[in-house]
């Protein structure tokens, strides 16, 4: 018997690598993106605590909620770029990148894996690439890649991809094999958690695999044995939960339910998946922040409209599952993905988000790789739709170029965006043009009176130029909207200090510590504030 030429398996071998560089291509004006007004703030530039990894700092990371996220394992990652790259955003963009590209090979493997139960093995290569590229490459991804502060979402669905890989490969064995690919799969999952508990949802996901392709649940028995497989993924996942939720931060967007009722709350809820389906279809217009309405009218059409296609996707899902099995479980696995963050619990500003995308979406791209397989005619057409895809992404990845550019897109895309003339008022502060950044402040206190973060740039400007009284005026009203936020009760205090009130000053500064978290990045400064103006009030006749 002939044996078979080693270069006859190089094309396969050289798929990963390939689709990874085209990713890399498509991406590739991430690299000369710099550190935007949008959490870079908060999370790097103006954060000291995760630059390095020594004990002091790695007991930070794995304490810390700063953001509202526990990320130990994202923030040890930022750690390493800072000991290899310093302050360059340079680095930190490329590990995003190269992450991503990582994950796209994963899902590649991972759809050679799921095709492989229900079509056999031809055409599975192709097919493969196809739908990792319509994942790795969609402009939905772009939010996730080029935002250096959602190292998170890259590191996780990382670990996440890795899980449920790991997971296929413990279905197609037995024995001691299988027993080890099932605690890799944990140990992976646990990574996935401890970098954003976003996969929670995952033992969910995992029994739906079971029930199609793999079919394991149509096995004599077999459901109480798969079953008490998914409890430790569900233990784990419970923990992530209870981590996520301890780590939320009260902020002045959340919403109550006298606010925000459940009426309310599921029409953003119908509205955020049809919202994800229109612009996986058309990726056209997205944005980095898109605002949810101050008053939201449930009976509005597009929540009617949205509500409805929810009802019958999911009737349709269902009267199909035995033709069309693929159809409930991919809608099913969607739903349940994106379900954390579809507005049951508001906790921001946000109605919808691109990045929420990027472990929801999954299940399109299995779908459209799928489809190629079955359908061989659409091969051209698909590629058509991944080269377009390519150009989409390589051009929204230039908007996250720097802080200006940013805010500028966003405002374009909606013009009476009142967080993007905020943050722009805050670059145009830092560049010098205060008139400007005093315009924009004013803008978004127009559109949004109750808008905290406003009155206090606008304040904190004021100070700047020597307003005092505008300033404490303003800091005043952003205390007022907010009191949980320490850096209100530091800066009113500061203008205080400035006009004279040494008392008032005090009282502001202590009642910053009073509501700063401990590890809260200014919080050594606002000791300081509050120690020299107590001491100058000591030193009073």
């Amino acid at each position: 018997m002939i044996p078979t030429p080693r270069r006859s398996r190089l094309p396969r071998r050289a798929l990963p690598l390939g689709l990874a560089l085209v990713v890399l291509v498509c991406f590739l004006p991430v690299l000369q993106n710099a550190f935007v007004a949008w959490d870079d703030d908060l999370n790097l530039t103006e954060n000291p605590r995760y630059r390095g990894l020594s004990l002091a700092q790695l007991r930070w990371m794995f304490t810390t909620f700063l953001g509202g996220h526990y990320q130990p394992l994202s923030w040890v990652t930022l750690g390493l770029d800072y000991t290899l790259w310093g302050m360059n955003p340079t680095g930190y963009h490329l590990t995003n990148l190269v992450l991503h590209a990582a994950n796209a090979v994963l899902l590649y493997l991972c759809i050679r894996r799921l095709l492989g139960p229900v079509s056999g093995d031809a055409g599975i290569e192709g097919a493969a690439v196809a739908g990792a590229l319509f994942f790795a490459i969609h402009p939905l991804r772009v939010e996730s890649v080029a935002w250096a502060s959602e190292r998170r979402d890259v590191l996780a669905g990382f670990f996440y991809l890795l899980t449920v890989l790991a997971y296929l490969r413990a279905v197609a064995t037995g024995g001691p094999a299988r027993r080890r690919w099932l605690a890799l799969s944990l140990g992976c999952f646990v990574l996935s958690l401890l970098s954003k508990a976003w996969g929670v949802t995952l033992p969910v996901v995992l029994l739906l695999l079971d029930a199609y392709p793999l079919g394991r649940l149509a096995e004599p028995g077999a459901r109480a044995r798969v079953l008490l497989e998914k409890l430790p993924y569900a233990v784990l996942a419970l923990g992530g939960a209870v981590l996520a939720f301890l780590a939320q931060e009260p902020v002045a967007a959340m919403r109550t339910l006298a606010e925000h009722g459940p009426l309310q709350r599921a029409a953003q809820a119908a509205y955020g998946l049809c919202f994800y389906l229109w612009k996986t279809v058309v990726p056209l217009g997205l944005s980095p922040i898109y605002l949810l309405e101050l008053e939201l009218d449930p009976a509005a059409s597009r929540y009617v409209l949205s509500g409805v296609a929810v009802a019958a996707i999911t009737v349709a899902a269902v009267l199909l599952r035995r033709r069309w099995p693929w159809l409930l479980v991919a809608w099913g696995a969607y739903v349940i993905t994106v379900s954390p963050v579809l507005g049951f619990v508001q906790t921001g500003p946000q109605i919808a988000a691109d990045r929420y995308t990027y472990l929801a979406c999954l299940p399109w791209a299995v779908l459209f790789a799928a489809g190629i397989q079955r359908l061989r005619p659409l091969t051209v057409a698909a590629a058509g739709v991944l080269a377009v895809l390519g150009v989409l992404t390589f051009r929204q990845t230039q908007i996250w170029r720097d802080s200006r550019t940013l805010w500028e897109y966003v405002l374009r895309v909606d013009p009476a965006n009142y967080i993007a003339y905020t943050n722009r008022g805050y670059t145009r502060d830092w560049a010098g043009d205060h008139d400007g950044a005093m315009a924009d402040y004013t803008a978004a206190i127009r559109i949004h009176p109750g808008y905290p973060l406003a009155y206090y740039d606008r304040g904190t400007s004021r100070h700047a130029r020597g307003d005092v009284d505008g300033a404490i005026a303003d800091l005043s009203l952003a205390v007022q909207l907010n009191p949980r936020d320490p850096r209100y009760w530091n800066n009113r205090g500061w203008a205080r200090e400035a006009k004279g009130d040494l008392a008032g000053a005090a009282a502001d500064y202590a009642k910053a510590l009073e509501v700063a978290p401990s590890d809260f990045p200014g919080r050594a400064k606002i000791e300081e504030n509050l120690a020299f103006a107590r001491a100058r009030l000591g030193s009073r006749p």
